[in-house]
């Protein structure tokens, strides 16, 4: 089941869909369009600087840093925005792996003894954010479930993110495997492929399910 007060807003996820597909690379290319003349072995009066590789670098390097910052954000939030939505409970947004736990630490409907996720191992820094995967969704004739705990890692300027996917049983961890989320996979396809659990948002009044 969706935990629907953890779902996110309709226009935000859209935003973020948009983002992830189309937006950050309108981005970039809109960049090298307006540099383009940099490229040009023609020298123009109004431009002060020398046509030429290295020139059209200069110019276009903003445009390409803002576009794949804003890619790698998209493909954070999106892979969030699904987590949350199956997730019983889960951290804030931090910079170090700390934060995280200390956050699930201090989290009275994280039962299990967080020290055995450090035991395992955390991310130490990066765009991180810890979940209790907790939900069952009924596919067919089948009944399926996930229960894990999870921290995400974004990474900058890149459209990936990485997933510790610990393994319970019980209220113990017993395992850690990782997987990656990246552009251009769906994320509600990816994250199927990862956990063998059908992830979907914003479900039609008829039953069918809209999902990236």
């Amino acid at each position: 089941m969706v935990y629907f007060e953890h779902t996110p807003d309709y226009g935000a996820y859209l935003l973020m869909l948009f983002l992830y597909y189309i937006g950050a690379i309108a981005i970039m290319l809109y960049g090298a369009y307006i540099n383009r003349k940099f490229l040009m072995k023609k020298r123009f009066v109004w431009v002060d600087m020398k046509p030429g590789l290295v020139p059209f670098l200069k110019k276009f390097l903003p445009w390409l840093l803002i576009g794949l910052m804003i890619w790698s954000f998209a493909t954070f939030k999106l892979t969030d925005y699904y987590l949350s939505s199956y997730s019983f409970t889960f951290s804030g947004t931090h910079l170090t792996g700390g934060g995280v736990v200390d956050d699930l630490a201090g989290n009275t409907k994280y039962t299990f003894d967080v020290n055995e996720l450090k035991r395992f191992g955390v991310p130490e820094f990066g765009l991180l954010k810890g979940y209790k995967l907790e939900a069952s969704e009924k596919e067919g004739l089948f009944i399926k479930t996930v229960d894990q705990t999870v921290i995400i890692q974004g990474y900058p300027f890149l459209p990936v993110v990485k997933l510790y996917i610990y393994d319970m049983k019980g209220n113990r961890v017993v395992g850690v495997h990782t997987a990656y989320m990246y552009f251009p996979r769906s994320p509600s396809d990816r994250l199927r492929q990862i956990f063998d659990f059908p992830f979907a948002l914003f479900y039609w009044s008829g039953g069918g399910g809209l999902g990236a």
